[in-house]
């Protein structure tokens, strides 16, 4: 844990799956609207670096979709500096121009560096059926992938250009001394997840690209509702809690991010420390 001698020295605001819905009653949108906002004031007392939401912001019901997007954006827009959006399947109920533009984002997946560490965001849905296959050969993936029942078509796989990108990435990072933080929306391991909500399709050549890298020392992730951890290779897996199950589980709903040389420390919405992770 941090002390005097041991402080912080990036802190980020993070949270997942909110699936914010204007569908339900009433009281329920007015209750999430009004716990988001508790958070973002948080965030802003704590002097956050910036906050992350790790996809599936929205519900994405089919006739609300859009108000959703536009009613949960606004709200996070309220916090006066920067947000970092991760793309979710959910997300995809809107076309990927439109949401680009209300998450402010150029591109679905990528990197930013913040005092000392490099910070590798990835599309899950790259190659889903969410979006056409670039080429014939991911066209033939994609198929490859929706004719295994188990690999879920609500999920996706990293695609051939995002790949290259981020071996690209990691090796410009490794060069340079930098610590990385892997961030998607689906998990990576698959004990971090279970069979309902499935992981990322390619997952396996991902994660092998990751431990070949010894500038990797976290993967943050969300989609499977009730979080889970795995330290693999010396890199911790780590899934997080669904902002939308708050009510089923207490313990995290949201939180911050405390990020140092040597260690990482995930505090909840409470300031309980969820894990304390020393970084390799």
């Amino acid at each position: 844990m941090f002390n005097s001698e041991n402080s912080a020295v990036l802190r980020f605001g993070i949270i997942t799956d909110i699936h914010f819905s204007t569908t339900e009653e009433p009281a329920a949108a007015i209750e999430t609207a009004a716990e988001l906002r508790t958070w973002l004031k948080q965030c802003k007392k704590d002097n956050v670096d910036f906050l992350f939401q790790l996809g599936d912001l929205i519900k994405g019901s089919y006739n609300h979709n859009r108000a959703e997007l536009q009613q949960a954006s606004s709200i996070l827009k309220e916090f006066p500096g920067i947000i970092h959006h991760v793309i979710g399947n959910h997300c995809l109920a809107r076309q990927k121009k439109e949401l680009l533009i209300a998450l402010g984002l150029q591109n679905t997946y990528y990197t930013f560096t913040a005092k000392g560490f490099r910070f590798i965001v990835l599309d899950g849905m790259d190659l889903s059926i969410q979006n056409e296959p670039e080429t014939p050969n991911e066209r033939k993936t994609l198929e490859y992938f929706l004719a295994q029942p188990e690999k879920h078509d609500y999920c996706g796989a990293v695609g051939t250009r995002q790949k290259a990108w981020l071996k690209k990435e990691l090796d410009m990072a490794e060069q340079a001394g930098e610590k990385v933080i892997i961030v998607c929306h689906f998990p990576l391991i698959p004990e971090t997840t279970d069979s309902k909500h499935g992981l990322l399709w390619n997952h396996e050549e991902i994660v092998e690209l990751l431990v070949s890298s010894n500038a990797v020392k976290v993967c943050l992730c969300g989609h499977y509702h009730y979080g889970g951890y795995v330290l693999r290779n010396s890199i911790h897996f780590v899934v997080l809690p669904a902002f939308m199950n708050r009510h089923e589980h207490t313990q995290f709903t949201c939180g911050t991010v405390e990020l140092r040389s040597d260690r990482m420390v995930i505090r909840s919405q409470n300031s309980c420390v969820i894990y304390d992770l020393a970084l390799r």
